[in-house]
């Protein structure tokens, strides 16, 4: 990119700070934004509150929750259970008593009575062991830090210490590099940095953060979490039974292999999550990725409401692909037929074809959630599969395909692949959840860096290739109070088949992961 450019994607930047800086002096209220690491006990219950019918429709499908919207669904829950409306099982309650003991301080906010503001830290400190990533067991750190200054402006820093290298895994290219190791091979990763605050309705975000769009369990096939988080302005607001969501980030670089130059990236979204009732739920996203070498932020892109696909089509050039851009579509539905049953259901088009000179790149998604097994409020039965063909994801020009630092920003899947999961799960108490699953998979040879071709895609098979196959059968264990020590402890058995998609390359392996860590918190 030249200065010139440098220099214009600065001031459109500078101008948007401006705006939104005007519009927060002038129309302030008090939404504290910080999640302040939400452990894993914190997603399963208010999936099962949800799914039994205590807390209602929740917009579950658009995440992350701040700790400031899980206080709002605790006390919609709180509220429904009080006027008679629900009637929770023994279980039900102690784990609304539990998510209501740790966001305490938010409950006393929403109630409008005195919080004391300024700092809040959370430390895990831990030992842990992941197969995937690492041969030994060392230790991490894992720390929250959020700053409020008055009763609207919030900072939040999160940070992870550990011997991993980088725990984001790449299927794609990158020119740029995210994490260098220091002493003894660690890394400091800086997960989550931003500033928030409110405009009337809407909350601005400013920093870095992760986005999860879609009402998969494992994954989702549009904006998921397999991927670095973004740095980003985040805008979100909610319209009577509508939430709407606006973003634009800036990736990484990557090299174009076509005309030799450091393209400069950016991925733009915007989605609406329409609670109809408590029980359905419908989403709509469309997303953009759109990169070059002298390409910056486009003002089109930042737009909140105006149409991605519309706006590419009108400024395409019909002699060049040059900026042709990786637009795509996803819409979801969550419905419960009864308390206690939950399905839902994701599909993808990436690129869908009016007539038969090229394939269609799409995803489908489907699961259910049965959160009351044989009548026992303690056992749940889940199941999820996800199918990704062969040219989802990828892109004619290269520097838009969909990645981010390397890793798909979709799901982890990948093209050319699908996957059967199912998991039977266990509350013991409200502290520790047992998870018997299986898992199947099976993919094929193409990855994100394979772009059509002009192949005969009819004659392909699905997965294509040599297929790898993986059958894989584990438990999990999880022990996690409000504070104190925390356990997370699984293991599995693999039998894989064709690794790689070499032909006979075959192996039967266990593996043993663990973390144990020590909770504290300082307010």
């Amino acid at each position: 990119m030249s200065k010139k450019e440098h220099f214009k994607n600065i001031n459109k930047i500078t101008a948007i700070l401006i705006f939104i800086y005007y519009l927060g002096t002038n129309s302030i209220q008090a939404k504290p934004a910080a999640p302040l690491v939400l452990d894993k006990w914190v997603e399963l219950a208010l999936q099962k509150l949800e799914t039994d019918g205590i807390t209602g429709g929740i917009h579950s499908s658009s995440g992350p929750f701040t700790r400031y919207q899980i206080a709002q669904i605790i006390a919609k829950a709180q509220s429904r259970i009080t006027d008679g409306r629900i009637k929770p099982s023994p279980t039900d309650i102690q784990l609304l008593a539990k998510l209501t003991a740790e966001f305490s301080d938010e409950l006393l906010e929403i109630q409008g009575k005195a919080v004391e503001q300024g700092l809040r830290f959370v430390a895990t400190p831990q030992f842990r062991h992941f197969p995937k990533y690492q041969h030994k067991i060392s230790p991490a750190f894992e720390t929250a830090i959020g700053y409020s200054s008055g009763k609207n402006f919030f900072l939040y820093e999160e940070i992870e210490v550990s011997e991993i290298g980088d725990k984001y895994l790449q299927e794609g290219n990158t020119a740029s590099k995210r994490l260098n190791p220091w002493r003894a091979n660690y890394v400091a990763d800086f997960t989550r940095v931003y500033l928030s605050f409110s405009i009337s309705k809407i909350d601005v975000e400013i920093g870095r953060d992760k986005i999860f769009w879609g009402p998969g369990y494992r994954g989702v096939l549009g904006i998921s979490d397999n991927s670095p988080p973004f740095d980003l302005i985040l805008l979100s607001g909610e319209f009577g039974p509508v939430k709407g969501y606006s973003f634009a980030a800036v990736l990484d670089k990557m090299w174009a292999d076509k005309h030799k130059y450091l393209a400069n990236r950016y991925l733009s979204g915007h989605r609406l999550d329409w609670q109809v009732n408590d029980r359905l739920e419908l989403g709509l996203s469309e997303i953009i990725l759109y990169g070059g070498d002298a390409r910056g932020i486009e003002w089109q892109y930042i737009n909140p409401i105006l149409p991605y696909y519309a706006s590419q089509y009108n400024a395409k050039l019909d002699d060049s692909t040059l900026f042709d851009n990786n637009t795509m579509f996803v819409g979801d539905f969550a419905f419960k037929p009864l308390d206690g049953v939950r399905i839902y259901g994701e599909g993808l088009i990436d690129d869908f074809q009016y007539t038969n000179h090229d394939p269609n790149a799409i995803g489908l998604l489907a699961g259910f959630y049965i959160s009351n097994l044989l009548k026992s409020p303690n056992l749940g039965i889940r199941a999820e599969y996800a199918r990704i063909n062969r040219w989802a994801y990828t892109h004619l020009v290269t520097e838009n395909q969909y990645t981010h630092f390397g890793s798909i920003i979709g799901h982890w899947l990948g093209p050319d692949a699908d996957d059967l999961y199912l998991e039977l799960s266990h509350f013991l108490n409200v502290d520790t959840n047992i998870q018997l699953n299986y898992e199947f998979q099976r993919k094929g040879e193409a990855t994100v860096e394979d772009r059509y071709r002009g192949e005969d895609y009819k004659r392909i098979n699905f997965p294509s290739g040599v297929v790898e196959r993986q059958h894989k059968i584990g438990i999990q264990v999880t022990y996690e109070p409000i504070s104190g020590w925390q356990l997370d402890a699984g293991c599995r058995y693999l039998l894989l088949r064709n690794e790689s998609n070499m032909a006979g390359k075959d192996q039967n392996h266990g593996e043993f992961r663990l973390a144990m860590k020590h909770r504290f918190r300082v307010k």
